[in-house]
């Protein structure tokens, strides 16, 4: 059985965005959902090229992720942009890199792109559910509830990892639940140069999302590379910007760059709380 329909791979089939009300503002890469996998954890991605404002409160039935990233990765801290999002009764303003956390329930929204000086990457999951579900919402928390719900470092707890800085790469956010209560584990880092060796095949006991994606907003299909990420023992080698879902129990990596010729962003993380693997 092929492995491939665990992958989104940009080009596979349009789609009009649906966890930001950005219009033409915004340049959809690609999706992965029910229709790839059922049972799957939604994600979609893309890139925010412009301004605009979203004026709605919503809620999910799921937790939620949204990463925002700037373009330039010699400032890769740098949003190059104001972006701002309402979390019930706090409003949070974002100038860096960072990974918002929305629990189950929350109303969120009134999403607005105040400024931007370059594009900006983004990327939602709603971490139990296949499809994009949302239903108005009314604010209701105290206010400061929810103002810290935002990672901008890179800084794992408990976990050993590179945090400056290398040759092949740089780190850019981590969360779990010791940055923020309740939230689930994502990082996020730039590739930069080859990688010719990667974490040894293990699984996960938790569903687990992945994603390789280009870093020229003019052509953002492009990986600008060459990925080869091994899924129970088949290997699967791609050079488009993309998704990639792994279900929980199933075997995977090791995962190499075998090419690069532009910076590639990547992130993984899952829906089970903090890092775990066997």
């Amino acid at each position: 059985m092929s492995v491939l329909k665990y992958f989104a791979m940009a080009g596979d089939k349009p789609y009009k965005v649906a966890s930001l009300g950005g219009g033409d503002a915004l340049d959809p890469v690609t999706v992965i959902d029910g229709d790839y996998f059922e049972g799957c954890i939604f994600n979609e991605a893309g890139w925010i090229k412009g301004q605009f404002s979203d004026e709605k409160l919503v809620r999910h039935e799921t937790d939620e992720l949204l990463l925002f990233a700037g373009s330039d990765v010699d400032d890769y801290r740098n949003l190059n942009a104001e972006i701002e999002i309402q979390i019930e009764n706090d409003t949070l303003r974002l100038t860096k890199c960072c990974i918002v956390f929305v629990p189950a329930g929350a109303a969120h929204g009134n999403i607005s792109v105040k400024s931007i000086e370059k594009p900006v990457y983004y990327y939602a999951c709603q971490l139990a559910a296949d499809t994009y579900k949302e239903e108005p919402a009314e604010p209701s928390a105290a206010a400061g509830t929810f103002v810290n719900n935002v990672v901008e470092t890179y800084a794992p707890v408990g976990v050993h990892r590179t945090t400056e800085p290398t040759p092949t790469g740089k780190p850019l956010i981590w969360i779990d639940g010791s940055k923020i209560k309740g939230a689930p584990y994502m990082e996020s880092m730039w590739f930069t140069g080859l990688r010719d060796r990667g974490p040894d095949p293990h699984v996960h006991d938790f569903d687990e999302f992945l994603g390789f994606f280009g870093s020229d907003p003019d052509n953002p299909d492009d990986l600008y590379g060459e990925m080869m990420f091994t899924v129970e023992d088949q290997e699967i080698t791609f050079t488009k910007s993309s998704l990639v879902y792994v279900p929980r129990g199933v075997r995977h990596s090791p995962m190499f760059i075998k090419e690069i010729n532009r910076p590639i962003l990547h992130f993984s993380g899952g829906n089970g709380g903090d890092y775990k693997k066997s």
